[in-house]
């Protein structure tokens, strides 16, 4: 008779589970189902494999013997009883194979299905402590054919803080050992390897803490003084017409320490608030000049810097009602001035300074006439509406400096 011998055919159920270790020792239980037919069939299925098997044996333990089957003590045999079409049937449950390896030697054994790893090493008699590793984990139950590895710990050394500790592990990363010797890494610590690798014999982990402190330093920023010339205001006067402000530049600087010991500092933020220059404005002409008509023109000691050519001569004064209006068309606003157009042609652009500087009338154009062709006088300055205007000036003999010629023209012709 032939033992066992399964071929793939479908999957069997269980009712009732028998360890086979007691197979011999429960026939009398079993005898119960003693077969009672003189040839019937046998189905055996191992959960993979279903095969039929005609028997003449008359209960479950002469069948075993009729086919010669080798069965474990630690296989399990689950019988269902006869079915309706006078067939019994049976599974067979094989114990698990478990090759273990450890101290460079394997050997294959059989395991009770489920039974948890730590007590087949023992059975076994492989010794382990808490430092070797064993994979799966001893707390784990074996499921089916497998591999249970025992690494034997090995020493690792950890260079940290200053110092060096040794200690022993084995099929672990470097990550989990740092943890299960209690050692964290800060954000910035550097390894000499990643923490997924796997240790190694004689393997040194080295750890440099690094740290990275921020700190501020400020100043600030005066400003400057800047002047600039009014042909409006008199020599030596002067005002302010720009507060000065302090600014303020602020710095972020970020140091790198390695070990506790400075190794780099780098500027990381600039704030800058710029300063506001203070703006002193000073005067350029001899005296307040009457007319505050704006014009391109500059002063230096009182007289412009630039200029076509100067006249000298009288230069009186006038009023008249507002709404007046000029010879040449122009409007007529303090800063008109009357002229012989052919001396001084209209829209000729002036500066008026009395000889002795005590009497200003500044910038000017001229864009009237009257009485003053063949009068003597050079020109004649317009002072608004007030006739005590004019008695201030009165006449005066001034240095009258063309700045730009004009060219004659009237707007009414």
């Amino acid at each position: 008779m032939r033992p066992f011998c399964l071929k793939k055919s479908g999957a069997g159920t269980a009712s009732a589970i028998i360890s086979a270790a007691a197979v011999l020792t429960a026939a009398t239980s079993l005898c119960a189902a003693k077969l009672t037919v003189p040839k019937t069939e046998a189905v055996v299925s191992d959960g993979e494999y279903i095969e039929t098997f005609s028997t003449r044996a008359a209960d479950i333990d002469g069948f075993i013997a009729e086919q010669s089957a080798r069965l474990h003590p630690f296989d399990r045999i689950t019988y269902a009883g006869i079915g309706e079409n006078g067939r019994f049937e049976m599974t067979v449950e094989r114990a698990p194979e478990v090759t273990i390896s450890a101290d460079g030697e394997e050997i294959t054994v059989r395991a009770l299905n489920g039974e948890k790893v730590a007590d087949l090493l023992a059975r076994e008699h492989i010794v382990y402590d808490a430092l070797d590793h064993v994979e799966p984990d001893p707390s784990s139950a074996i499921r089916g054919n497998c591999t249970v590895t025992v690494a034997r710990s090995f020493p690792v050394s950890i260079s940290v803080d200053g110092g060096t500790k040794t200690t022993a592990a084995a099929g672990i990363t470097v990550g989990e050992l740092l943890v299960r010797e209690g050692i964290s890494l800060g954000g910035y610590d550097e390894l000499n390897c990643s923490t997924n690798d796997m240790i190694y014999e004689g393997m040194n982990v080295e750890i440099t803490r690094v740290e990275y402190k921020e700190r501020e330093r400020s100043h600030a920023i005066p400003y400057e003084t800047e002047y600039v010339s009014s042909p409006h205001m008199k020599i030596g006067d002067s005002k302010v017409i720009t507060e000065g402000e302090e600014g303020s530049a602020s710095i972020t600087i970020t140091d790198k320490y390695v070990e506790g010991e400075l190794v780099s500092s780098e500027v990381t933020e600039t704030d800058v608030v710029d300063a506001v220059n203070e703006v002193i404005m000073q005067g350029e002409a001899f005296n307040v000049p009457y007319s505050t008509r704006e014009g391109s023109y500059t002063l230096k000691d009182g007289i412009p810097t630039e200029y076509e050519y100067m006249l000298n001569g009288k230069v009186t004064a006038y009023y008249a009602p507002a709404g007046s209006g000029t010879y040449s068309g122009r409007p007529l606003v303090i800063g008109s001035v009357g002229v012989d157009p052919d001396v001084i042609p209209f829209g000729s652009e002036l500066y008026i300074v009395s000889e002795d500087g005590s009497h200003v009338y500044g910038y000017a154009v001229a864009s009237d006439t009257g009485y003053i062709k063949g009068s003597g006088v050079l020109c004649d300055a317009y002072m608004g509406t007030r006739y005590e205007d004019c008695l201030w000036w009165q006449a005066q003999y001034c240095n009258v400096y063309v700045l730009s010629v004009g060219d004659n023209s009237v707007s009414w012709r």
